[in-house]
């Protein structure tokens, strides 16, 4: 009996999350006495993620939305297994195409956006929790 029930409450579970990756960023570190940010990447899905491409962005705070991204910066994500996470080298701030008379390397505060899976490559489970948008 314990056994069907298990049984019935996997099944029940893999209905609600699906049977593919999701794919969520985690906070950033960023340094700006160093210029650089690392960013970590996790699938809590019960798939792999394949390989797909993440877009960084880092802003003036307060930036319009018509002025984002001041300054973006592509990386690939290699494949990410099931309840795993990938975590990137150090990125430095001068690695970033920036807008003119945007300086990273003068920011004491910025808003950091990271958009996983950007292109769409990747089916998941939840779309919706693949922007990571905060001031730091």
């Amino acid at each position: 009996m314990k056994k069907c029930l298990i049984l019935l409450m996997a099944i029940y579970l893999l209905g609600l999350t699906g049977c593919l990756p999701n794919l969520k960023p985690r906070t950033p570190a960023i340094s700006f006495a160093q210029d650089n940010i690392r960013i970590k990447i996790l699938n809590s899905g019960f798939e792999r993620a394949e390989s797909h491409l993440t877009y960084i962005e880092i802003n003036e705070v307060g930036a319009s939305d018509s002025a984002k991204p001041q300054s973006q910066y592509s990386v690939r994500v290699p494949v990410i297994h099931r309840w795993d996470s990938w975590t990137s080298e150090v990125i430095p701030f001068s690695s970033f195409s920036a807008r003119p008379g945007i300086n990273l390397q003068t920011l004491t505060q910025a808003n950091v956006v990271i958009r996983v899976d950007a292109k769409d490559m990747v089916e998941e489970t939840k779309e919706t929790d693949n922007v990571y948008d905060a001031n730091h």
